[in-house]
């Protein structure tokens, strides 16, 4: 029987970890573009923009597990059906409860693992990713000069220049628009300039050359000077173009482990009707952090009948019908959530409720399975047979 159960947990590692990574890559990739192009542009290095993705790999993880765990065992249970080794298996008096007893260890021990992940990784990834996000947010775009448009990413300033060097930022022709004093509007031409960031400065140092500058005055209409230079320094301040990383000591629930929301809820439990809501917010993710992992054991149960059921249609049909059934717990999870938060239903009936549903579900998919092979006893059938010839 240990071979077989051998057998069995080698069958399904090899999909496990072909439809983890494929389902964190997918997920991966959504959300890369749906923020690649919201800090791109803002001029972070190659490093930056890895650690924003890594971190956010965290939560992708604590998805991606029970989804490959019902994925992996369709798979599994479907190529051995496929192939009749499921039959053989039953003809030898193993039945189908005997052949998932192992695969629930192994299922709980991949709850086991995924619930220290949410209590310990998980939030400190959350909560660097989310001081990361606000560093990245905070960040400025780089700014983009481009010959014979106005460019308005300064800050109370407007450049415009007839030609531009892209690599040098040296700029031809150019006017610059001074508003830094409301009073003081300043217009500044020259034949040449070279703009240089100073990052210790966090501005803009433009180097002028041959030009003019003309200077007026709001409150008073008489009021005009004109100078002119042959060479000139313009410091234009340019606040956050230089990427900070911040400090934050605030963590909201997902950024914290289960012990410490719950010492928090006991906090906010004296003053009850003050923090309804923050508490009901708080219980809903502590239970999440142990439904999530437990729909390991939840999706094994259903993807094993499945499994038997669907045998010849292969990654493609453990794959569907795995989207289908996590589309369904995921529905109840958030819908749950939102209910929760409203104090409609308690945290736990929201968080526990999908793992409840399609457990019973997986029961009863397995019991009609189990009843259905024994109907289909062509042994027994045989037997009758050879009673009747003699």
């Amino acid at each position: 029987m240990k071979i077989i159960h051998r057998y069995l947990i080698l069958e399904f590692i090899p999909p496990f970890f072909y439809a983890f990574s494929l389902i964190t890559l997918i997920i991966l990739l959504n959300l890369v573009v749906q923020m690649l192009g919201k800090i791109a542009g803002k001029g972070l290095n190659f490093v930056i923009i890895a650690e924003f993705f890594v971190l956010n790999l965290a939560w992708i993880v604590a998805l991606a597990v029970p989804m490959a765990v019902l994925v992996a065992t369709m798979m599994a249970f479907g190529r051995l059906s496929a192939d009749n080794e499921i039959t053989a298996l039953r003809a030898a008096g193993i039945g189908l409860w005997q052949l998932l007893m192992p695969m629930l260890i192994l299922a709980a021990g991949l709850c086991y693992g995924l619930i220290e992940f949410n209590n310990r990784v998980l939030p400190e990834f959350n909560h660097r990713s989310r001081v990361l996000s606000g560093d990245i947010y905070r960040k400025r775009p780089t700014l983009n000069l481009e010959a014979g448009v106005f460019i308005f990413d300064l800050a109370q300033y407007a450049l415009w220049a007839q030609s531009i060097d892209q690599k040098t930022s040296k700029l031809e022709s150019l006017v610059i628009f001074d508003e830094s004093e409301s009073r003081h509007p300043t217009v500044v031409s020259a034949q040449r300039g070279d703009l240089v960031f100073v990052p210790e400065e966090e501005a803009f140092h433009l180097h002028l050359f041959n030009g003019e500058i003309h200077r007026e005055d709001s409150k008073d209409p008489t009021y005009y000077q004109r100078t002119r230079f042959e060479r000139s320094l313009l410091r234009i301040p340019a606040p956050n173009m230089v990427f900070e990383h911040q400090e934050s000591s605030y963590r909201s629930d997902r950024e914290l482990s289960a012990p410490q929301m719950l010492k928090q809820v006991q906090e906010m439990r004296k003053e009850p009707a003050k923090n309804r809501r923050r508490i009901n917010s708080f219980l809903v993710e502590i239970h999440k952090k142990y439904s999530i992992p437990v729909a390991c054991l939840v999706f094994m149960l259903i993807g094993a009948p499945l499994g038997v059921r669907a045998h010849r249609g292969g990654m493609g049909v453990a794959s569907g019908l795995s989207v289908f059934f996590f589309l369904i717990y995921w529905a109840f999870l958030i819908g749950g959530e939102d209910l929760a938060d409203r104090n409609l239903i308690t945290p736990a009936m929201a968080m526990w409720a999908p793992n409840v549903l399609l457990g019973g579900i997986g029961v009863y998919l397995i019991l009609r399975t189990v009843k259905e092979m024994r109907f289909l006893d062509w042994t027994a059938i045989t037997r009758i047979f050879k009673k009747d010839k003699v």
